[in-house]
């Protein structure tokens, strides 16, 4: 399990990989939480605020599989729970509606590390390739 200043500093290297920037540690009032791969072992939390006026629809990637998580509504922030069993190279991807589809880097996260991250109003904050 990941010490307070290590899942800080986790949060912080993706953020610094995908040029987001941090939404903090909660969820906000209008966050939801949804669960994906079963309940039962230690997870990876992502946090996605969407700061921007259209619909984000998200997958993310682990050791080369991808998953649906869901959409995130324009202004809106949602939390999703991500099984992980061990160490595994995660990337981010979404599509906008009416807008460009992204992918992030990828980068070796825990299982129980926990993402905060936001969809830029500018895009050009990003550092993922979109088009």
């Amino acid at each position: 399990m990941l010490s307070t200043t290590k899942r800080k500093l986790v949060g912080m290297t993706m953020a610094a990989l995908i040029s987001v920037v941090l939404a903090g540690c909660s969820t906000g009032t209008g966050g939801r939480e949804v669960s994906f791969r079963g309940d039962s072992g230690p997870a990876l939390s992502i946090t996605i605020r969407n700061q921007r006026t259209q619909d984000a629809r998200m997958w993310i990637w682990v050791e080369g599989s991808r998953q649906s998580l869901g959409t995130v509504q324009s202004t809106d922030t949602r939390t999703f729970q991500v099984r992980m069993d061990q160490v595994s190279r995660v990337s981010l991807e979404f599509d906008l509606t009416l807008g460009p589809h992204c992918v992030t880097r990828t980068v070796s996260l825990e299982p129980g590390a926990r993402l905060d991250v936001t969809i830029p109003v500018n895009l050009r904050l990003m550092e993922a390739r979109c088009g």
